[in-house]
């Protein structure tokens, strides 16, 4: 029978420093000192995705054939509550400090083709955010989820533009 001897293993400490030279070690410990400070500030803009979705919804409304942006359930209520929703029907997202990503969602008015307005979308969208931002559109999707006549938009929406006079009916 052979007879095993244990060795109690070694412990060591874990140095963070371990795998630097003494110069990098050194450096560590040391506060900043103004030659290590850099001469010149740091600045950044950074715009944010709601920024980005007012600019477009403003920018959309501009163009002709778009009779209005669709919202979300939160724009219906604020709507319905006597509120506005600045970013209705669009959705945004800053990719990175140079570009951005919106999504739009439009009723179309009937009759005007769906491939004008979406190049005409293209370029004021993208001008827009770029000379209000600087930064670039990288992608766009628009999203026509209905078509209208202007009078059914009036109607589906409560206006009346009948001057006050009834339908005949008193």
């Amino acid at each position: 029978m052979t007879q095993s001897t244990m060795t109690r293993p070694e412990t060591s400490t874990y140095n963070p420093y371990s795998t630097m030279d003494d110069t990098q070690a050194s450096s560590q410990d040391r506060t900043p000192s103004a030659d290590s400070v850099p001469a010149e500030p740091v600045y950044k803009l950074v715009i944010d995705e709601n920024v980005v979705e007012k600019i477009t919804s403003k920018a959309a409304q501009k163009i002709d054939g778009i009779i209005d942006m669709k919202g979300n359930l939160l724009s219906t209520i604020q709507e319905g509550l006597g509120g506005s929703d600045k970013t209705k029907g669009v959705d945004a997202d800053v990719v990175d400090d140079n570009n951005a990503k919106v999504d739009l969602s439009v009723i179309l008015e009937y009759g005007k083709s769906a491939t004008d307005v979406f190049d005409q979308i293209k370029d004021v969208v993208g001008g827009d955010l770029k000379d209000m931002t600087g930064l670039n559109l990288v992608e766009m999707t628009v999203n026509v989820v209905d078509v209208m006549t202007p009078e059914e938009f009036n109607q589906k929406n409560g206006s009346n533009n009948d001057g006050g006079q009834n339908d005949g009916s008193n």
